[in-house]
């Protein structure tokens, strides 16, 4: 187990290196320092993107394969020498490097060639059965034609696993053959295939039993650690420095039992590789291959890898606590109101929002209102389209009583009402939504907030890049952010003013650098007291969240902790542990 976590702190400095070095590159190429959402599918579809993501693809898998060489390494090592040491492995895996390399690419050019028409299958039945409305109503209500896309789609990706399966068996002995006979990629391939006629349900058997063995102990190891672990925060919780002391020494255990999960089921499937390619002896009497320096190099590389991870974790609890981190309602305060709505608008104000988020489109009469999805099904079982309504037609649209009855009278605000409610009593920032059938939303929305006098109280943002470049170019003295779901490289050379990430992209690093870049950076949708500390021990500018009450509660607990203490329910909320209790459990 100790060989296998050094090993992989090799991997780690090798492929760290490389992966970043190929975003890297592959952003040179795009123009941009980062891409976000829309962009980064754009870039994947064209012949740049599509190399990096390929070349990626190998990578993650060589990670995959090399953990698997190493263990099959050692095992072989150990049959004919009786030693099974961290360098036994090593001078087998090591010099193979680039060929094992070689091999992950082309299987996963080969694994995508065959994926590409169940893909486009998958991809036509979304678009025949789940284009007509707004997405959100097909998650929300799962209607008839959603169970049917659900069941076509469903069906087509298992057809898609099979295959993949089917054909990958014929391929398992090439990693073996590339390792220990030093075949090339190609022909390693061919050999596995000619080796594996007819004893593909053989094979398949062995990996099934070894899988389903290693799921039970698994499972229950893990979650019997994960209950006492919950069972523990549970007891403890009004004793947040005992909870504290309890999660640091729990996740420690749980790390190493999870490490000795995962090295003892690689090593078994490792040993199922061998079984199947007779155990090539000769290979493994050979004598060490890789240089020592080279290796002692590399070693030298992973330890400063793993340090600058302690650092990283030891900088979570250097976050300057007495930052101001501003309470952002999303689509109102929206837990406890129907989203989007003068009643949404106002709970908001009333539970100290900083600032409130509201998401506007265009009507079919030019004006700007507040609204998230593109139509009306979600929210009222109408399939009319914004951008087809007209201020009248609104009238008639309860969008309130989806929520609850009491409030079937609240119905599409106007931009210009919400402002006027929010005004000298909280910011309002603007979230421009895009639908292909935008008219002149930069232009209307500005001269509305010009109009109601809020253009010191407003931000806007935007999933589209381009759209906060075209607002910028409009109003440069407002503040305009991006809005990012998921994203490569660096963001914070982006030309916004803030960021709002989703928060399970956000990283320590993204938020530090935004900030010295002079960029805020705001965290949606955190909902759970926990999940909040969890984000503000990153040391975010804000939390966008539907619970702006919560929010202020955790808020006002947090000041009453130790550095410590922050870094540590930062930690558990960072890994979806919850803590119930008094009030010191809330933050």
């Amino acid at each position: 187990m100790k060989s296998h976590l050094v090993f992989n702190l090799l991997l780690a400095a090798v492929f760290a290196p490389l992966m970043a070095g190929t975003v890297f590159l592959a952003l040179k190429f795009s123009g941009k320092p980062a891409l976000a959402d829309f962009d980064i599918a754009y870039f994947l579809l064209s012949p740049i993107g599509f190399l990096a993501g390929v070349l990626l693809a190998g990578m993650a898998m060589v990670l995959l394969t090399l953990n698997l060489s190493f263990m099959m390494a050692v095992a072989l090592r150990d049959r004919v020498g009786k030693s099974h040491g961290l360098w036994d492995g090593i001078d087998l895996v090591m010099p193979r490097l680039p060929a094992v390399l070689g091999l992950a690419v082309q299987i996963a050019v080969r694994l995508l060639l065959i994926a590409a028409p169940f893909l486009a299958l998958a991809g036509g039945a979304f678009w025949y059965w789940l284009s007509a409305y707004d997405i959100n109503y097909y998650l929300s209500t799962r209607p008839p034609e959603f169970q049917t896309a659900v069941a076509v789609i469903g069906v087509t990706l298992a057809v898609m696993l099979a295959v993949l399966l089917w054909r990958s068996l014929a391929w398992v002995l090439s990693l073996p053959l590339v390792l220990f006979e030093e075949a090339p990629a190609l022909a390693a391939l061919q050999k596995s295939r000619r080796l594996m006629a007819g004893r593909r349900l053989e094979f398949v058997a062995h990996i099934l039993v070894w899988a389903a063995v290693g799921a039970v102990v698994s499972v229950i190891l893990l979650g019997v650690v994960g209950f006492g672990l919950q069972f523990g925060l549970d007891v403890l919780a009004d004793n947040l420095r005992a909870a504290a002391t309890f999660l640091i020494v729990a996740v420690v255990f749980w790390s190493v039992l999870n490490l000795f999960l995962t090295s003892w089921t690689t090593g078994t499937l490792a040993l199922t590789f061998l079984d199947a390619t007779d155990w090539p002896e000769q290979v493994a009497q050979r004598k060490a291959l890789a240089p020592r320096g080279l290796l002692i190099a590399v070693v030298a590389v992973a330890g400063l890898f793993a340090g600058v991870g302690g650092v990283g974790v030891a900088g979570l609890a250097q976050v300057d606590e007495t930052r101001p981190v501003e309470v952002i309602a999303h689509r109102g305060a929206a837990g406890a109101r129907p989203e989007n709505t003068m009643a949404s608008i106002l709970k908001a104000i009333e539970d100290q929002a900083d600032w409130v988020e509201i998401d506007v489109q265009e009507t079919v009469d030019g004006a700007v209102v507040v609204m998230h999805d593109s139509d009306f099904m979600k929210l009222a079982g109408n399939p009319l389209k914004i951008w087809d309504a007209s201020l009248a037609d609104l009238e008639e649209i309860d969008i309130g009583s989806w929520y609850d009855p009491a409030y079937a009278e609240e119905r599409v605000p106007l931009l210009r009402d919400v402002l006027l409610a929010a005004k000298d009593k909280a910011g309002v920032i603007i979230e421009l939504k895009y639908y292909g059938h935008d008219q002149m939303l930069e232009t209307r929305v500005a001269a509305i907030v010009e109009e109601t006098g809020m253009a010191d109280q407003v931000q806007l943002m935007s999933l589209k890049y381009d759209a906060v470049q075209k607002m910028h170019a409009l109003r440069p003295d407002w503040s305009v952010g991006l809005l990012a779901s998921a994203a490569l490289g660096k963001m914070w050379e982006l030309d916004a003013d803030f960021l709002a990430v989703n928060s399970a992209t956000v990283s320590l690093n993204l938020v530090k650098s935004a900030q010295a870049a002079g960029k805020r950076v705001y965290v949606w949708t955190v909902n759970d007291a926990l999940s909040m500390s969890g984000m503000l021990s990153l040391g975010v500018d804000g939390l966008i969240t539907d619970e702006p009450a919560l929010a202020r509660e955790v808020l006002a607990d947090r000041k009453t902790l130790s550095g410590i203490e922050r870094m540590i329910l930062g930690l558990a909320g960072r890994i979806g542990l919850d803590v119930q209790g008094g009030s010191d459990a809330d933050a």
